[in-house]
């Protein structure tokens, strides 16, 4: 269930590349989360391709001489170890490079790829709030791996500080 942003510099990505990132990100990402593609969880994975003007992004303070991307991808916590985001975090880097279709000018790096993993029972769809566990219960992943969450919530819960009523 991911929430992907690529923020990109005005003209760096053509209108066929962009549609398709569009057509392949959100299946590149449930992909690496162990979930199927499908109505259900398409309907969840959303994908912002948000272009910048040129000249508002820079890097180190200076102009930029090459196309630079900032992927920022939010999943829920729960449903990826560290090899599950490794491959998230490169496959979506190559699809971005690859909708570039440059070699950029070697003066630094191109993309950063952030992967936040947002707690369970801090997620809100349309004003409901969707535990890790309801959501997997959602988009119908196994039930195996749907008791292993249950497990490992009821060993790390959140902490809560009660305060003065709302």
């Amino acid at each position: 269930m991911p929430l992907i942003d690529v923020i990109y510099p005005q003209g760096a990505l053509s209108a066929p590349a962009l549609k398709k990132l569009e057509s392949t990100l959100w299946k590149k990402a449930l992909k690496w989360e162990a979930i199927e593609a499908n109505a259900a969880s398409a309907s969840v994975a959303w994908a912002y391709l948000d272009e910048r003007p040129r000249q508002s992004v820079s890097a180190g303070g200076k102009p930029i001489t090459q196309n630079i991307y900032r992927i920022n991808v939010r999943v829920m916590v729960g449903f990826m170890d560290q090899v599950r985001i490794d491959g998230m975090a490169r496959e979506l880097t190559d699809a971005v490079l690859e909708a570039d279709g440059s070699n950029g000018d070697a003066s630094g790096p191109r993309v950063f790829c952030i992967i936040e993993e947002i707690p369970s029972g801090t997620w809100s769809i349309d004003g409901s709030t969707w535990t890790t566990v309801f959501t997997a219960r959602q988009l119908e992943i196994d039930k195996t791996r749907i008791a292993a969450m249950e497990r490992a919530l009821a060993e790390r819960p959140r902490i809560d500080v009660l305060a003065s009523p709302v």
